[in-house]
């Protein structure tokens, strides 16, 4: 008996120095570390970076440049030319290298660019994709921080269970052995008794080592150090009972997601079909020329035109990516209805598995106590001499299992509200209690 009180005294005393955090904290923790939320939230950042860049399709595109030019050629060399000398005579002259330069400065601006308005289109449904993607992510890690917080909670309580086990059947066997001693039982009573600590030693052993997984991945979900023992401060809360009617909810956010997506391979294809029509653009340029050897010269100009190009055959490439473009369309389709029956699936289970664990954990409430009783009666009647060690060990084991059926249930039942809730798009935390969420 010291030495569980010892154990029992070493694990409070741990607890109280190591930090607190409530699950308003935990949620805000998940918020900056999770690595599932940052993805999300990269993959939005790259979908409106594309977004950004079709933005060319009605901006214009101005550029500068310049050229330094030195140049020579045969062409220019050994050119006949008239002297001026007395008499007049033909002398070859080379009027190369040439040196100069040429600068500029150059609008395209688009008039008409269907596929490219068309993929403006196609990133913008993509960035609302995204950002769709990003909310419903966001409510999963909520559900997850819960059930991981909470997760720690029924570990301790299974180690709880375990350790007012060992406790029983430590008194079991004290009392098996005074009987032995005074000549009242066989010696069969004190060996089982003793048995039944070792286990009893085991399972706290097992409870311990289920505590600190439930720990360790609650840690890692928030980005902790494994290390870092920080003691809950929210109770296991009382879960509520089963609504009665389906709670009003928007359309969930992953199949709004999945539209969304859809409508993005709807635009896709419309862009590989208006590759077929032409593109125009207004161009417009001023340049200047500055010329050093052989003559000097300076020269400036503009332009403006108006540039169309069609492409009329490409080898069949814009035939392929039409098609391509139409097997996303119709892969997008079925991906929607796919999800639009698992989230009417998922729904209906909902509502049926939280039923399911609040009777289950109603009824576990009353073996509880029912075990509890038994045990009290197994106790006095061994005491008195009308009972034997394997009814008495049997009873305490009994209740040991009813209360680590107590306390898993109490969490199925959580979980399956939490659940409910999000399956219908609402935040998962809406199960709790005003004062926790």
């Amino acid at each position: 008996m010291k030495a569980i009180c010892l154990i029992v005294l070493f694990f409070f005393v741990s607890s109280a120095q190591a930090g607190e955090l409530s699950l308003r904290q935990a949620l805000e923790l998940a918020e900056k570390n999770a690595t599932e939320l940052q993805l999300l939230d990269a993959e939005h950042a790259l979908a409106t970076a594309t977004h950004q860049r079709t933005a060319q399709a009605f901006l214009p595109k101005i550029s500068a440049d310049a050229t330094l030019l030195r140049a020579d050629s045969s062409l220019i060399n050994d050119i006949p030319v008239p002297s001026l000398s007395l008499p007049p005579r033909i002398v070859y002259r080379d009027f190369g290298p040439v040196d100069g330069s040429i600068r500029g400065i150059q609008v395209i601006q688009p008039v008409f660019n269907a596929d490219a308005f068309q993929a403006r289109k196609q990133a913008d449904r993509g960035v609302e994709a995204r950002r769709l993607a990003y909310r419903w992510g966001r409510q999963l890690m909520r559900f997850q921080v819960a059930r991981h917080y909470y997760a720690v909670s029924v570990r301790q309580a299974d180690e709880k269970s375990a350790r007012m086990a060992l406790a029983a059947a430590q008194e079991a066997w004290e009392m098996a052995d005074a009987a032995y001693r005074e000549g009242l039982v066989a010696k069969l009573d004190a060996v089982r008794a003793d048995a039944e600590v070792a286990a009893g030693r085991a399972r706290v052993q097992t409870a311990e080592a289920g505590v600190r997984e439930a720990r360790v991945n609650f840690a890692t979900l928030l980005g902790l150090s494994p290390q870092e023992q920080a003691v809950l401060t929210n109770d296991f809360p009382e879960p509520i009972p089963p609504v009665t009617e389906p709670v009003l909810s928007e359309k969930r956010s992953d199949l709004l997601a999945r539209e969304a997506q859809r409508e993005a391979a709807e635009a896709g294809l419309d862009k590989a079909k208006a590759g077929w029509l032409p593109s125009v653009n207004l161009l417009a340029r001023q340049q200047w020329v500055d010329g050093d050897e052989p003559f000097d010269l300076y020269a400036d100009g503009w332009l403006v035109a108006l540039h169309l190009q069609w492409t009329l055959f490409d080898g069949l490439g814009r035939q392929g990516e039409i098609a391509e473009a139409r097997a996303r369309k119709n892969l997008a389709h079925i991906e929607v209805e796919a999800a639009r029956r698992a989230v009417v699936r998922e729904q209906e289970l909902a509502i049926s598995e939280w039923r399911a664990a609040w009777y289950a954990w109603q009824a576990s409430g009353r073996a509880e106590k029912a075990a509890a009783n038994a045990l009290t009666l197994a106790r006095r009647q061994y005491e008195e001499g009308l009972g034997n060690m394997t009814d008495l060990l049997a009873t305490q084991a009994g209740l040991y299992q009813r209360r680590l059926e107590y306390s898993r249930y109490q969490y199925k039942v959580l979980l399956a509200s939490m659940n409910y809730y999000l399956r219908y798009g609402n935040d998962p935390l809406t199960a709790l209690p005003g004062d926790i969420r």
